[in-house]
């Protein structure tokens, strides 16, 4: 087999075969081979409890993506489809982890590489730069590779899906402050002025003078002297102010 001259990209599949087949390289190598291949394609499968398994000779180049294949290498996952054989997102716990795991090791080994799913390199046919689901070639790997890996703190391939279109970015939201009117005592706002008022104009209390109270007259003194009544009534008006 050919070796690789360089490896820039890390592609995602899985074996269109269904949650209860537990197949790994052995079986996959004899489906390939009914095929036409000279092996299997893919160079690591990942069984269904996780089990990492090595396929084709990482160096060699695979047979898992028509144009791609002498630049990448070919990851698969057992599982991909239901009972009835439709796409379906059935990988379990223990594939997801070893998944990004090996995928991890991948692109530290290979710097230039970067990881996307099979599906992710259809053809762009209305040539607007993003790889959509009517543009897809099949299904696998029944998952967005390149969202999900980067997720994970892996390096993906520049290629753009429909999460890019979804990814619409959010416009922060600013609050501002509203103005707090100030608490206006019974006191102070009689002093409110409006705008335009330079001061508040104080006014001088009116000045009163003390009420003259006269003392009593009694009936029986009605033959007191007159003048000691006027003289007691001057002196006390006098003394008040």
């Amino acid at each position: 087999m050919t070796d690789r001259k360089q490896t820039t990209l890390i592609v995602v599949h899985v074996t269109a075969t269904p949650p209860k087949s537990d197949i790994g390289v052995k079986e996959v190598r004899v489906m390939h081979k009914a095929r036409g291949f000279n092996d299997i394609g893919y160079h690591y499968v990942i069984r269904r409890n996780g089990k990492i398994e090595t396929g084709r000779a990482e160096s060699a180049v695979g047979a898992h993506v028509q144009g791609y294949n002498s630049t990448s290498i070919g990851v698969s996952m057992v599982g991909g489809v239901d009972a009835s054989g439709k796409p379906e997102n059935n990988a379990t716990p223990e594939q997801w982890a070893s998944l990004e795991s090996i995928l991890k090791k991948l692109t530290a080994k290979y710097p230039k590489a970067g990881v996307c799913g099979h599906r992710d390199l259809s053809p762009d046919k209305d040539g607007d730069g993003v790889i959509e689901p009517f543009e897809h070639i099949k299904a696998c790997p029944c998952f967005d590779a390149i969202p999900w890996a980067a997720s994970k703190g892996i390096r993906t391939a520049n290629i753009k899906g429909v999460w890019y279109k979804q990814a619409k970015p959010v416009a922060p939201i600013v609050v501002q402050p509203k103005p707090v009117a100030p608490v206006v005592s019974h006191e102070t706002q009689s002093m409110t002025h409006k705008p335009d008022s330079v001061s508040p104009t104080i006014h001088k209390p009116i000045e009163t003078r003390p009420e003259v109270i006269l003392p009593p007259i009694n009936p029986p003194s009605l033959k007191m002297n007159w003048f000691k009544l006027i003289w007691t009534a001057l002196s006390a008006l006098f003394s008040r102010r």
